[in-house]
C-alpha cells in the first residue's frame, strides 16, 4: 500500500450519535469498506498471517506524530491537519463501530470519530493496533454526549448516571484507519452466545 509499509513498521505496536438501526456484523461491515476500498480480505489467513486492514481514506504521510508531541502542540494551536498516529484501541462503540477510544501511550489517550460518518471499524476490534491520518483538536463534551458514548460502551445505568460533568478531551477526526493486526472474534462470540441459548437450564 505505497507509503504504508513504512508505517506498519513504526506502529506494531462526531458527536454524530449513532441512529436506532441495529449495528452490521463485523464481517458484513469489513466485506462493504473492502469492496470500497479494493483492499485485501481482514484478519487472519489459512496460513495465520495477518492482513492489514484500511478503513476510509488511504493513510498517505509516513510520520507517526508521537504523543508528547502531539499533546504539547495541541496546547499551543486548536488544531493539527492532516497528521498521523498510533496507539491500541481501548474500546469501540458496540452499536455500529462509529467511535473508539485509543490509547497512545501509558499517559496519553485520544477519542476518535470519523469523517463525515464514512465509516465504521468493526465492533470487536478492541484491542487492535491502529495507524489513523485525521485531524487533532481539542474539545469540551457535554454531559449529554458523554452519557451517549457511554450508552454506546455497554456501561451500566448508574454508570451513565453518575456522569454529571463535561469533559474536556483531545479528539481526533479520522479520514482514514489502518489496523495492522485485527482478527475478527465475531463468530467466536456468537458461538459462544448460540451455546449459552441452547443449553438446558439449570434445574
Amino acid at each position: 500500500m505505497k507509503k504504508n509499509l513504512s508505517i506498519i513498521a513504526l506502529s506494531t505496536i462526531a458527536l454524530v450519535a449513532c441512529n436506532s438501526e441495529s449495528a452490521p456484523k463485523a464481517e458484513e461491515t469489513n466485506e462493504t469498506k473492502i469492496e470500497a476500498n479494493t483492499n485485501e480480505p481482514i484478519g487472519a489467513d489459512v496460513s495465520g498471517d495477518i492482513t492489514p486492514s484500511m478503513f476510509g481514506d488511504e493513510i498517505e504521510v509516513e510520520e507517526v506524530t508521537a504523543p508528547t508531541d502531539l499533546m504539547a502542540n495541541l496546547e499551543k494551536e486548536d488544531t493539527l491537519r492532516d497528521i498521523v498516529i498510533a496507539g491500541k484501541i481501548e474500546s469501540v462503540c458496540k452499536k455500529k463501530g462509529c467511535w473508539m477510544n485509543v490509547q497512545l501511550s501509558e499517559e496519553e489517550k485520544v477519542f476518535v470519530k470519523f469523517k463525515d460518518y464514512g465509516f465504521f471499524v468493526p465492533l470487536d476490534s478492541d484491542g487492535s493496533n491502529a495507524v489513523m491520518q485525521g485531524n487533532a483538536y481539542k474539545e469540551t463534551i457535554s454531559v449529554e454526549e458523554l452519557q451517549h458514548y457511554a450508552e454506546d460502551d455497554g456501561k451500566s445505568e448508574e454508570e451513565i448516571a453518575a456522569i454529571t460533568e463535561p469533559e474536556t478531551r483531545y479528539l481526533f477526526m479520522a479520514s482514514g484507519v489502518l489496523l495492522t493486526d485485527y482478527v475478527s472474534h465475531q463468530e467466536d462470540v456468537e458461538e459462544a452466545e448460540t451455546e449459552m441459548e441452547e443449553a438446558p437450564a439449570a434445574e
